[in-house]
């Protein structure tokens, strides 16, 4: 043992956040596969099980089996305890386990991590910053599971214990953009309740912000006290994020009201709730497939941008996409700058934005291939939706997810797995330096 204690110190930083975040799954894992996880009758499979659990972790919301027809108040626990460590964000994983084997993360490594997950400049705001995240998250579900309480008191009024199970579960996965339910219909019994909605909508809406914007947004009243000029309000990061989601939340309803939602009734209400949760949670009072092909692309899009950095939510990330559109439009206008919001972009910056968004269209293409390779007879939108829903930890489905093979089943666990993880191991390949620097002659080729 101690020898593994020392053996365990030579780990990079990397390899211990991974293997941190990997033994929660495989543990996870494990006890969703016993026998005290799964009601009385059930079976699943070991791959069944780690599919599960990679999604409760990975906060997406897929699933290969009905969780309320086949897990216990055991098993149900289980996925939620995997959803709120997988909510709380990865460098919670890593911050723990440096602790607990009594290391810091390298200074650099700080600083790239806490500027792609926190957009915090300091490495020394690292300890800060996770305390923050762990009161605002604890804060803001625990507000949520009271509210969702009174609004489910009709349904479950004489199950006080189930209601109180219900709202805490629901509103975990709700901030966390975990998408599981513990109703066999996931929320379909639920389409009347505009209450609970409500506050699901807004938990989901929090949660993809990330943690940096709710705890400037929770300082607002104060600074609204004390009359400050608005410049110190918000930070570039928050302004960015706030504006990028209000857009993508407005074109969202906007194009699902246009082109029409899963439901035959053409309620504005059920088209905002689809533009919310068709960006980060995997929540349906529908059936998906019912959705028209138009909305179907549109909810494609919204899934691959995602939430915010920092947040609950998967996807490139709202601010990737706002420096693209930034970098594309300075390119148009053959300027060497890249502004947004009348600050100058960092180069490091938008070469991060560029290679996140390159990755992410060849590592979706290449699953939507592979998926291809395992069912040749399905639709091409539904392989590409139950992709893109995989990689951006969404979690929606057009009823596909049950009917995925062995083999398709792992491509979708690697890329939730991914999804979830491909913010932090980006940042901390970038900040390696090549030791040889070679000047090769400049090339030209014909462009357009």
């Amino acid at each position: 043992m101690v020898g593994w204690f020392r053996q365990s110190r030579r780990i990079s930083a990397t390899q211990l956040v991974f293997a941190w975040f990997g033994f929660a799954i495989l543990a996870g894992s494990i006890l969703l596969w016993l026998p005290p996880s799964l009601r009385p009758g059930a079976r699943v499979d070991f791959i069944s099980a780690l599919f599960t659990a990679i999604s409760a972790a990975c906060v997406t919301g897929l699933t290969v089996v009905n969780v309320a027809e086949t897990f216990s108040s055991t098993g149900q626990a289980v996925i939620f305890i995997l959803m709120e460590l997988g909510g709380l964000g990865i460098m919670s994983f890593a911050a723990l386990g440096f602790r607990i084997f009594g290391r810091r993360l390298p200074f650099s490594q700080q600083v790239a991590t806490a500027d792609a997950l926190y957009q915090n400049d300091a490495a020394g705001e690292f300890k800060k910053t996770f305390t923050q995240i762990l009161k605002t998250t604890l804060a803001v579900q625990g507000i949520g599971a009271a509210l969702m309480g009174l609004a489910l008191i009709p349904r479950h009024g004489g199950e006080a214990g189930f209601l109180l199970w219900s709202a805490v579960f629901h509103s975990v996965s709700a901030f966390c953009n975990g998408g599981f339910t513990l109703y066999r219909d996931s929320l379909q019994s639920l389409y009347g309740n505009l209450p609970f909605l409500i506050v699901l909508m807004i938990l989901v809406t929090l949660g993809s912000l990330g943690h940096l914007t709710l705890n400037e947004l929770r300082r607002l009243p104060g600074l609204l006290r004390r009359r400050e000029r608005r410049p110190r309000w918000f930070s570039l990061h928050t302004r960015v994020t706030l504006t990028v989601t209000g857009l993508l939340l407005a074109g969202g309803f906007a194009g699902v009201w246009l082109f029409g939602t899963s439901s035959r009734d053409r309620l504005a209400w059920h088209a905002l709730f689809e533009a919310v949760v068709g960006r980060t949670a995997g929540f349906n009072v529908c059936p998906q497939a019912w959705l028209p092909l138009p909305t179907v692309l549109l909810m494609i899009v919204l899934m691959f941008i995602g939430g915010s950095p920092g947040s609950c939510a998967g996807g490139i990330k709202t601010t990737s996409l706002a420096i693209w559109f930034s970098r594309l439009k300075s390119n148009l206008r053959n300027d060497a700058k890249v502004n947004l919001f009348g600050y100058t972009i960092a180069p490091e910056l938008v070469s991060r934005a560029r290679i996140l968004m390159a990755l992410a269209m060849l590592w979706n293409l290449a699953g939507v291939f592979i998926l291809a390779a395992a069912h040749p007879d399905e639709n091409l939108a539904t392989l590409v939706f139950e992709q893109v829903s995989a990689f951006g930890t969404v979690g929606l489905s057009l009823d596909f997810t049950p009917r995925l093979n062995d083999l398709s089943r792992l491509w979708i666990c690697l890329s939730m797995f991914v999804g979830r993880l491909g913010p932090l191991s980006i940042a901390l390949w970038v900040v390696r330096s090549s030791n040889i620097r070679v000047n090769r002659p400049i090339g030209r080729l014909m462009v357009g």
